[in-house]
């Protein structure tokens, strides 16, 4: 019976999850909100030094949820890259000193690879599959046709739709993060108010939010205290939305998956949601999307992208 114990501490979080056999029993997560939220922002050197100042409690919280004791472990996985590098250096020196300590196996993981198995912990995934990731710091489109075969098909080319959404709030005065309170108040607003540009309306798979940002900014900036916040909002959101639907759609009819997912963040958002099962409905696929506490960023789905990399491995 495997016992994974995997690390993920790629930006303001420091997440411990243990799976046993395959099966999640553990995610204990270190948020670092309250701390960035005065910044508007995460400041990577205090997200360095909370991570330090939290992992044993983490890892302590963790073992006893799990009610094993840390010697059964068989192997210790972390995220590896890509993220912040004094956090990613935090989590590995903390899976390398109890990989060495209990002489087991230390595996790297790859961050946008854990997002996207996140969504295969309670559905998993049938192949080909196309999986939308939408965060903070990513916003692509990957094609898996079998397991642990990413093809990434487009990218950002400046701002990723969660850092777009982030600096909106902040200029909204939500603080942060805002992606959250922005989702709630478009739902009470109309979203033909505000004309908004929609960017990249090419034929390739990559995506660009710098024009929805600049634009976003001179209207707040402009109309100031006229502006009808419910009604930008909305008006916001349909664009920032819009602007991954209409390409993870053409890559829909393109490579016809059976299955699509979500990733990230922003995967939690209501619209998006709601756009993506959509999708599925109008082709009759399949779809997985991960639950909201799989959405952040999270030991359980480094533990689960480890664990596939073990059967594939035949371990």
């Amino acid at each position: 019976m495997k016992k994974i114990l995997a690390i993920e501490s790629s930006c303001d979080e420091f997440s411990v999850a243990i799976m046993i056999n395959g099966k999640i029993k553990t995610n204990i997560i270190s948020s670092q909100i309250s701390e960035h939220t005065k910044y508007g922002g995460v400041i990577p050197e205090l997200a360095s030094r909370l991570h330090v100042k939290n992992f044993f409690w983490v890892l302590k919280s963790a073992l006893k949820e799990a009610a094993i004791p840390i010697e059964t472990i068989d192997i210790v996985s972390y995220t590896a890259k890509p993220g912040l590098i004094g956090s990613l250096i935090i989590g590995k020196i903390v899976a390398q000193t109890i990989a060495l300590y209990l002489n087991v196996s230390c595996m790297e993981m790859d961050h946008i690879q854990g997002h996207i198995y996140a969504a295969n912990i309670e559905q998993k995934f049938e192949f080909p599959l196309l999986s939308l990731v939408a965060s903070g710091g990513h916003t692509q489109i990957f094609l898996l046709k079998k397991e642990l075969n990413f093809q990434l098909l487009g990218t950002t080319h400046d701002d990723a739709v969660g850092e777009c959404y982030d600096k909106i709030a902040r200029a909204l005065g939500f603080g942060y993060p805002g992606g959250a309170k922005i989702d709630k108040l478009a739902s009470l607003g109309n979203e033909d108010i505000y004309q908004l540009p929609l960017s990249m309306q090419d034929d390739s798979y990559d995506f660009s939010y710098s024009g929805l940002k600049t634009a976003s900014l001179n209207l707040i900036n402009k109309l100031k205290d006229n502006l009808n916040i419910n009604d930008f909002c909305s008006s916001f959101q349909k664009v920032a939305i819009l602007t991954m639907v209409q390409k993870f759609k053409k890559a829909v009819k393109e490579y016809k998956p059976k299955m699509i997912s979500i990733a990230g963040g922003v995967s939690a958002n209501s619209r998006l949601r709601k756009e993506i099962k959509d999708i599925a409905n109008d082709n009759n696929i399949k779809i997985s999307i991960p639950t909201f506490d799989y959405c952040t960023d999270n030991g359980a789905m480094i533990a689960e992208l480890t664990n596939e990399y073990l059967l594939y491995r035949g371990e």
